[in-house]
Formats: structure tokens, C-alpha cells, sequence
């Protein structure tokens, strides 16, 4: 996502004249294709005009209207000030269900669709881990993906196509729900099991918000010291898992004891198969997957085949084969 933020910032600088560079930083761009006619819309949103500079595309308090929406289609790209991103956020929360129920978009449209602006969500759940509002906000990120999920069988294929292989710490965990959704569907969880199931793993890395920064995003391998302190991180998203209020045993499992190991060398408990529950197995599954497939600066993603390959040849002590297995069929 920094990346992506690096690239969309490039694009902002040069379509804001010398006059107005001071301004440069203010701006984000957004997703057009989340809009419809007749919204409502309570933030300004701009584009490039002709002239390479940003115009006012809509005012806030206004909507969408069947002309400014034709026109829409002729406009490469949106942007809002970053001053209004909480508003923002709260329009992607009330309009994604839009997505979900527009028959004339295919299933690969929704995923699209639906998993930008969960990404998103996603990075403002992680910009202030400690709100309050996060455990609302991580139900309406998962119901979306929940719901397209248990109404279509290729909506795991959708969302593998989509999903983004560079590896930061929201998107990784958007990706682990993603799976971990699609695993607990395989393995025919309920659907109310399912979105705990969704949000544990949403909020599986929301620890590391405590662990310094540093040692979070270090290229190089750990000393044992910065080690130690990393092991603490599911400690720390179990502590603000319970701030939020949620006290739901399965989903603040799957929070404290995804890296758990069937053989007890895991962390942070060191427990043993038989003290390990469902939802931390499925998450630790889905998690090393994604971490394993991911690009990061010092390693370059793994293939899929040589991913699950190396976690059932190396780590058969570590994770639960049976969901290892079951996540490999799902996969094919």
C-alpha cells in the first residue's frame, strides 16, 4: 500500500500547478467505480481537467447526478482531501453493500471492487488500532466478503486475482480474513461462525501497532532481543481485542494464538495441539500462505505450489494438516 500511496502521490504532483504546490501532500485518490447515481456525497471530490490541474468534480452536500455520472465515465482518476478520509471511509462502509446487491457486476467486478475499499477500511482499522469503533468497523468490512462468498462459488478464484502481493501489515491482514473466509466456508462453518472467523483474522496483527516500528518493518532478519519483542504482539492484539469489548472466546483465540505450533514451540503460550483451538488454526494457515506469497523488500513472493509444499513438507509439526489439506483443495 505505501507503494501504491508513492505512485498515486507521483500522479498528484504533477497534476497541481507550481501555484498550488504546497498543497501537494493534501490530496488522495479514490476509487470511482464505488460510486452510483443518486448519492449522496458530504465531501468535495476533484479531477484532472484538461489543463493537467484538479478541477471540482462535486461539491460536497451534493449528488451524483445521471449527467455528472456519464461524465464519470470519461474520467481516469478521483481525488478528495486527505482532510476528509473519515468521511470517506464512512461512505465506503454505507455504500459497499450497493456493490454486493448490483446484479449487472459479475463476480470478478465485486471482488475488485470490494476489496479496495476494504483495503481501505482496513488501513484506517490499523492507523488507530485502539479505537473503539474498530470492532463495528471490522464487522462491515467482512460482511461484504462474507456475502459474496457464501453466494458464489468462484469468488475465492475473484479475489486470488485481485488480491495485493506486496506485503504491509493491513493489507496482509485483509488478505488472511480473505482466506481464512474461504477456508472456514470450505470447511462448512455457519455463517455467524464465519464472520467471527473474518474479523479474528482482520484483526489478527493489530498488536503489532505496539511493537516498535522499527523492528515491524526491519529488512533484515531480528536479534533475538527485537525477536522477543515481536513474539509479544498477539499478547497486545488479545489486550485491545478485549478493549474493543469483544469477548467472544473463539475470536480473541484466534487473536492470541495464531502462532501458536501444534508441537508447543510456538508463541506467545507455547501450547500444544490439544490446547489450540479451531479459529487460531485456520488463521495460522491462511497467515504463513500469505506471508509466503507476499513480496517483500528483502524476498522476493514464493508461487503458490511452493508455498504449500514447503508448509507441508516443513512444517507438518507446526500447523494442522487436516486444514492445511482442506485449504489446498480450495485453492484448486
Amino acid at each position: 500500500m505505501i507503494k501504491r500511496q508513492k505512485i498515486q502521490q507521483n500522479k498528484i504532483n504533477s497534476l497541481i500547478t507550481k501555484d498550488n504546490e504546497p498543497k501537494v501532500s493534501s490530496y488522495m485518490i479514490i476509487d470511482k467505480k464505488l460510486f452510483s447515481i443518486g448519492d449522496e456525497i458530504n465531501f468535495d471530490i476533484y479531477y484532472s481537467d484538461e489543463n493537467n490541474n484538479l478541477s471540482l468534480f462535486i461539491e460536497s452536500d451534493d449528488e451524483l447526478s445521471l449527467k455528472k455520472f456519464h461524465k464519470l465515465k470519461t474520467i481516469d482518476e478521483l481525488f478528495i482531501l486527505k482532510s476528509d478520509k473519515e468521511k470517506y471511509d464512512i461512505f465506503l462502509e454505507e455504500n459497499i453493500q450497493k456493490i454486493v446487491d448490483n446484479e449487472k457486476l459479475s463476480i470478478d467486478e465485486k471482488s475488485e471492487i470490494i476489496y479496495e475499499a476494504s483495503t481501505e477500511l482496513t488501513h484506517s482499522l490499523y492507523t488507530n488500532p485502539d479505537a473503539l469503533k474498530n470492532a463495528q468497523l471490522s464487522q462491515n468490512i467482512i460482511t461484504p466478503i462474507l456475502v459474496t462468498i457464501l453466494h458464489n462459488d468462484n469468488t475465492i478464484l475473484s479475489y486470488i486475482k485481485i488480491i495485493e502481493y506486496d506485503y504491509y501489515t493491513h493489507t496482509h491482514s485483509l488478505n488472511v480474513s480473505i482466506y481464512a473466509l474461504c477456508l472456514g466456508s470450505e470447511m462448512k462453518l455457519d455463517s455467524d461462525r464465519l464472520a467471527l472467523l473474518g474479523r479474528a483474522a482482520l484483526l489478527h496483527d493489530l498488536g503489532k501497532s505496539k511493537v516498535n516500528h522499527n523492528i515491524v518493518n526491519k529488512e533484515a532478519k531480528l536479534t533475538e532481543s527485537e525477536f522477543q519483542e515481536m513474539q509479544m504482539h498477539p499478547a497486545f492484539g488479545y489486550d485491545i481485542a478485549l478493549n474493543m469489548k469483544i469477548d467472544d472466546k473463539d475470536f480473541l483465540d484466534g487473536i492470541h494464538y495464531h502462532h501458536e505450533k501444534l508441537n508447543g514451540t510456538g508463541y506467545p503460550n507455547h501450547l500444544k495441539s490439544e490446547n489450540i483451538t479451531l479459529f487460531p488454526r485456520i488463521i495460522a494457515v491462511c497467515d504463513i500462505f500469505d506471508a509466503l506469497t507476499s513480496k517483500r523488500s528483502y524476498k522476493e513472493a514464493m508461487s503458490s505450489f511452493d508455498a504449500l509444499v514447503l508448509m507441508r513438507k516443513e512444517m507438518s509439526e507446526h500447523l494442522d494438516m487436516k486444514i492445511l489439506s482442506t485449504f489446498i483443495k480450495m485453492l484448486h
